[in-house]
C-alpha cells in the first residue's frame, strides 16, 4: 500500500503516507474478508492441490485492490492535503461502507467467481476422476548400458548450446580449456545403476519436470509438485556415483565381516547393497524433510556463470542445518537456507545476484565438483584461492539477511 502511495505522490511524508497507508490497508481488507463471504457459498469442493494457486492469485488480487483503492481515495489529491483522521471516518461511515460492499460484490461476481467457474471447479473435477480412475502404472524396464547420473532431458534442457555442452576439467594446475562436448557424453557411466532403478529414476525426473520450469517461472507450487521437486533434489544427491563410491567405501568393512571379502570386489553384489538404499524411509526423510521446512531463494545472475558440478547439487550443514546449493541453470541456483520455517512458502523468495555473489556461488560449485562441471561457454570463473566454507558462510548469512524481510 505504500508503495503505492509513494508511486502516486514521491513527495509524500513518509509518517503520513504510512498512516493513510494503514487506513487503506484496512479498506482494501475489507473489500478481501466481504468478496471471500459472497464468493464462499457459490463454491463447491476444491481440490487441496489448488491452495497454493489460489494463494497466489488472492495475492495478485491483493495488489489489484490495493493500487485501486489508493488511486480512487487520492483522486489527484496529495498526501499533504489528506487528514489521516477525517479520511478514516469517510472510509468507514455509511456512504463508505456501501461502497466497500458493493467492490466486494464486483470482485466477487467479476473476477473470483468467474475464476473458480473457468479454471478451480474443472480443474477439481479432473483431479477427482483422476485420483477414482488412478492404477498403478507398471514400471517398464529396459536394457541401459550407459547410466546418466545427472539427466540427460536436464542437462539439454538448461546447460546446453545447441546440441553440445561446454565442460571443464579439473586438474592440479587449476582448469583445462572448456571442452565442447556432445550432449549425451557427459554425466554418465556404464553398468552404475540395475535396469530397475534406472526406470525408476526416469519416472522421477519425469515427475519434477514441470516443478522446475514452474520455479523458473515464479509459479506457485502446490504439495505434490513441491515433493516431486524435492525428490529430484535428493535423488541427485545419492544417485551420483562419487556419493555412491564414498558410501560403498564406508561400508565395506561390515560387508567384509558378514559376507566375507570376496562379496566387497564383486561390484554387482556392491551395486545391490548400495541399491537397498532406497527402500530406507528414514534416510530419505532425512535428507529431504530438511529442505521442505527451510526457506526457498532462487538466486539469479544477469550473467550466465553459474556452472553444474560433476555431483550436481551441494548439500552441507551450517550451525547443524542442513542447506543446498542446486544449480538449474546458467542464471538461476536454488539455494536452501539452513532457516527453519513452519509451513513452505508457494514460491521461493527471488533475488537478483550481485557480482561479488555470483562469483561466490559459482566458486562453490566449482569447488563441490569432484572431476568436472558444465558452463556455458561465455562463463567466466575467478580465480579465487579461498576456503569453500568460509564462501559459502558468506552466502548464506548475505541471502538471509535479503530476505528477512521478503
Amino acid at each position: 500500500m505504500l508503495k503505492h502511495i509513494l508511486r502516486i505522490d514521491p513527495a509524500a511524508s513518509p509518517e503520513k503516507a504510512e498512516q493513510l497507508a494503514k487506513v487503506w490497508d484496512e479498506v482494501a481488507s475489507s473489500i478481501v474478508e466481504e468478496m471471500l463471504a459472497h464468493a464462499k457459498p457459490h463454491m463447491d469442493d476444491l481440490h487441496i492441490d489448488l491452495r497454493e494457486e489460489m494463494a497466489l492469485e488472492l495475492a495478485k488480487l491483493i495488489t489489484f485492490i490495493s493500487e485501486k483503492v489508493v488511486v480512487d481515495r487520492m483522486n489527484d489529491r496529495v498526501i499533504k492535503g489528506i487528514d489521516p483522521q477525517v479520511e478514516r471516518e469517510q472510509c468507514f461511515n455509511s456512504k463508505g461502507k456501501e461502497k466497500i460492499s458493493t467492490t466486494a460484490q464486483n470482485c466477487a461476481d467479476g473476477i473470483w467467481l468467474r475464476k473458480y467457474a473457468e479454471r478451480w471447479k474443472p480443474k477439481t473435477e479432473a483431479a477427482l476422476r483422476k485420483e477414482k480412475k488412478q492404477k498403478k502404472m507398471p514400471v517398464t524396464l529396459q536394457r541401459v548400458e550407459e547410466n546418466h547420473f545427472i539427466p540427460k532431458s536436464f542437462i539439454k534442457k538448461y546447460w546446453a548450446e545447441g546440441q553440445f555442452v561446454y565442460r571443464s576439467i579439473k586438474t592440479p594446475k587449476g582448469l583445462d580449456e572448456k571442452k565442447k562436448t556432445p550432449v549425451g557424453s557427459w554425466g554418465f557411466r556404464p553398468n552404475l545403476y540395475s535396469d530397475h532403478l534406472e526406470a525408476y529414476f526416469g519416472l522421477l525426473e519425469g515427475d519434477a519436470a514441470m516443478p522446475l520450469q514452474m520455479v523458473l517461472n515464479v509459479e506457485p507450487l502446490n504439495r505434490p509438485q513441491r515433493e516431486a521437486l524435492v525428490g529430484f533434489i535428493v535423488i541427485q544427491r545419492i544417485r551420483n556415483p562419487h556419493f555412491m563410491e564414498s558410501l560403498v567405501r564406508s561400508v565395506a568393512p561390515l560387508v567384509a565381516s558378514e559376507a566375507g571379502q570376496g562379496k566387497v570386489d564383486d561390484k554387482q553384489y556392491m551395486r545391490a547393497v548400495y541399491e537397498t538404499l532406497y527402500s530406507q524411509n528414514d534416510f530419505y526423510d532425512k535428507l529431504a524433510r530438511p529442505i521442505i521446512y527451510s526457506r526457498w531463494v532462487v538466486v539469479r545472475s544477469e550473467s550466465p556463470d553459474f556452472v553444474l558440478p560433476d555431483v550436481c547439487n551441494l548439500f552441507g550443514s551450517y550451525e547443524n542445518r542442513q542447506y543446498v546449493v542446486m544449480p538449474l541453470t546458467p542464471k538461476d541456483c536454488l539455494i536452501v537456507l539452513p532457516i527453519k520455517i513452519d509451513e513452505p512458502r508457494i514460491v521461493p523468495h527471488y533475488i537478483e545476484a550481485s557480482e561479488p555473489m555470483v562469483r561466490d556461488i559459482s566458486y562453490v560449485l566449482r569447488c563441490a565438483s569432484k572431476e568436472e562441471f558444465l558452463s556455458k561457454s561465455n562463463a567466466s570463473f575467478n580465480a579465487a584461492n579461498e576456503e569453500p566454507n568460509k564462501v559459502i558462510q558468506r552466502i548464506i548469512l548475505s541471502i538471509a539477511k535479503i530476505t528477512a524481510d521478503d
